[in-house]
């Protein structure tokens, strides 16, 4: 054998592995290529199933049937329950609205020829969050759409202005009511009143 190795040390640099190769004899050794710039080495290699591995890389695992379906459940779960949460807390920041009084004011003097009254009504609440729907009626048979605005928690009044433009010859005792639709509350109406007078 030691011949053999002998022999091996005699071969060219280049014809060293398949002579290795042939005789059975195992090397580890470096030699230089003709370019001078890479370092090859020389050994037995790698078993095939390895080879393989690097090649293709892990097979990837897959997943049972029932871990996929616990895996849906609780997904599912997660976001039923992120919806009960949310609707809890939209419900729980605080009582409904509900409205405690309304008032009207309106202009004081008697209003010339062409003139535009402002009678200002305000909704009282309570705080609470909700819509509030209401309209205006005018003693000249006139009354509004229905209007609805929406309070946020904490909001306990709002402001609905009526601009009454009177036009014409003629004198006129001029009344506004304002009521509430809904929520329905005993104390949802309230009147407010102006002179008019154009010769």
């Amino acid at each position: 054998m030691d011949e053999t190795r002998r022999e091996l040390e005699t071969q060219p640099l280049d014809t060293r592995q398949d002579y290795a190769t042939q005789h059975g004899i195992e090397t580890m050794f470096e030699g230089r290529s003709s370019t001078d710039d890479v370092t090859m080495r020389f050994g037995p290699g790698v078993s095939p199933s390895v080879a393989g591995l690097w090649r293709e890389g892990r097979p990837a695992r897959r997943r049972s049937p029932a871990r996929r379906v616990a895996g849906g459940l609780l997904t599912l779960g997660l976001a039923v329950l992120s919806g009960l949460v949310v609707w809890w807390l939209l419900h729980q920041s605080g009582p409904a609205a509900a409205v405690t009084g309304v008032t009207v004011s309106s202009p004081s003097g008697v209003q010339p020829c062409g003139a535009t009254a402002v009678v200002v009504g305000v909704i009282h609440t309570n705080g609470g969050q909700g819509d509030v729907s209401y309209r205006w009626r005018r003693s000249d048979g006139q009354n509004s759409s229905v209007f609805t605005d929406t309070l946020p928690h904490g909001k306990k009044s709002i402001r609905v202005p009526l601009r009454w433009t009177v036009q014409g010859t003629g004198t006129m005792h001029a009344i506004a009511t304002l009521e509430v639709i809904s929520p329905k509350t005993a104390g949802g109406t309230a009147s407010g009143a102006f002179d008019y007078s154009c010769h």
